[in-house]
């Protein structure tokens, strides 16, 4: 009976129904979430450059074998350069002036590709992989075959020639013959047409033979002159914003901030409490005053030990320390803020959801995917994310990239509108809600 109470019991059911709701909506929000890498890398733009018009065929051909939806084309490197810094292009592939000149005299050439490795692993590795299978294909395809037909060409036309020759001759020789059998005996005749029409296939046989042979020593004598050129197409991958090796530091902003989010998750709860208690004593508005007050301080404090410790790990200069420190604690304050609107609307009970926004977040914050390849929820969540810009603040600079004044804004306006909405919820609740846990029993 006592068993049959417990089972039945709210604390139980609650305890299944979370159990239900994490087991399938965690497993929805990840693997539908990550299924855009790598199936989704072909909507990231890219762009070829090329700085000569000699070379506008090979553009063509490049840009038709890039596995994108959005290839954009030009002249101008600095600018797609400068693209690449802001995000606007993840890979640029640069086609020199000199480069057919130099294919066209045996010269070693080189095709260049720009890489920022300021971005998401999944896209560093999949635009390596993409540039080292273009120069490939640019090296054994384009400059090799092309080379060996150029070779070829000329001593094929002579071959041709010789054979034609040798074919007219073969025909007079045969004409003369048989004007001579016409005028032998007419008894030796047919002995003299069957001597000639022998010769003539052996002599048409050698002809043959002598032109598959030829075109043979023709295509080996190609080979090896051109043999030089098989590897003369350097593919030099330029990276900007340098990442040191290992996945840990590709994935720092991402990590740096799901730490500091995590965090903010127990501290609002933390802080719910305490500002409940003062609730009673001071009134709920200077409480919550109170509670935004602790929430500066402790961001101020926690995010300068936080960086401090980053710094130290990853071994950054520590002229960083005060930028980062500017974005944890905006990070930090705002988190907060985002945090405590569901446990001030509903209670402690707002956490469980609150770490449903959580895995929301580590999607839609694009620390490991980017924005163009997320399916539509997690596009339009992204902006309602406050990891989100926390994660494309420290990539730009932890490793570089554009100003951080555009993602510390849309972090800031983020902070006002969910601290304006608290405060609406304070007001318009008259007692805040406590959970007792005791009473799920």
């Amino acid at each position: 009976m006592n068993l049959k109470k417990f089972i039945t019991s709210r604390g139980p059911i609650l305890a299944l129904v979370v159990a239900l709701l994490y087991g399938i909506f965690i497993f929805v929000i990840y693997y539908t979430g990550y299924h855009a890498m790598p199936t989704n890398m072909d909507k990231l733009p890219v762009t070829v450059v090329s700085s000569n018009q000699q070379n506008t065929k090979l553009a063509h051909q490049i840009t038709k074998s890039l596995p994108f939806d959005t290839v954009k084309t030009g002249s101008d490197l600095t600018k797609a350069k400068k693209n690449l810094n802001n995000r606007q292009t993840y890979l640029v592939i640069h086609i020199p002036a000199n480069f057919s000149r130099n294919v066209k005299a045996n010269k070693p050439a080189k095709l260049n590709f720009y890489l920022n490795e300021s971005n998401q692993t999944s896209v560093v590795s999949g635009m390596r992989s993409v540039a080292n299978a273009i120069g490939s294909s640019v090296s054994q395809q384009v400059i090799l075959k092309k080379g060996e037909t150029m070779l070829t060409k000329e001593p094929l036309i002579k071959l041709q020639t010789q054979l034609q020759k040798q074919e007219t001759l073969l025909k007079t020789k045969t004409a003369q013959e048989k004007q001579s059998i016409q005028a032998a005996p007419a008894s030796s005749r047919a002995q003299l047409a069957a001597k000639l029409q022998q010769e003539t296939i052996s002599a048409k046989a050698k002809i043959n033979n002598a032109a598959t042979e030829g075109q043979k020593q023709i295509q080996q004598k190609a080979t090896t002159a051109y043999a030089p050129v098989k590897n003369s197409v350097n593919v030099k991958i330029h990276t900007t914003n340098k990442v040191s090796t290992g996945l840990n530091n590709s994935m720092a902003p991402f990590i740096s901030n799901l730490a500091i989010y995590l965090g903010s998750l127990i501290g609002a709860l933390l802080l719910y409490g305490t500002f409940v208690k003062f609730a009673k004593l001071v009134g709920k508005y200077r409480s919550f005053a109170l509670m935004e007050m602790a929430m500066v301080i402790i961001a101020a404090l926690g995010a300068l030990i936080v960086s401090a410790t980053i710094i130290g790990m990853m071994g950054l200069a520590w002229s960083k320390l005060w930028t980062l420190w500017l974005i944890h604690g905006l990070i930090l304050f705002g988190s907060y803020n985002f945090n405590e609107m569901l446990i001030l609307a509903i209670g402690q009970i707002g956490t469980a959801l609150n770490i449903f926004l959580t895995m929301i977040q580590v999607v839609a914050g694009a620390g490991m995917v980017p924005v163009a390849t997320m399916n539509e929820f997690f596009k339009i969540s992204h902006y309602i994310s406050p990891m989100f810009y926390g994660i494309r603040a420290d990539f730009n600079t932890m490793f570089g990239g554009p100003a951080i004044i555009g993602a510390m804004t849309g972090l800031e306006i983020l902070t006002i509108a969910v601290l304006l909405v608290n405060l609406l919820i304070v007001a318009l609740r008259k007692r805040q809600p406590m959970l007792q846990f005791e009473q799920l029993s």
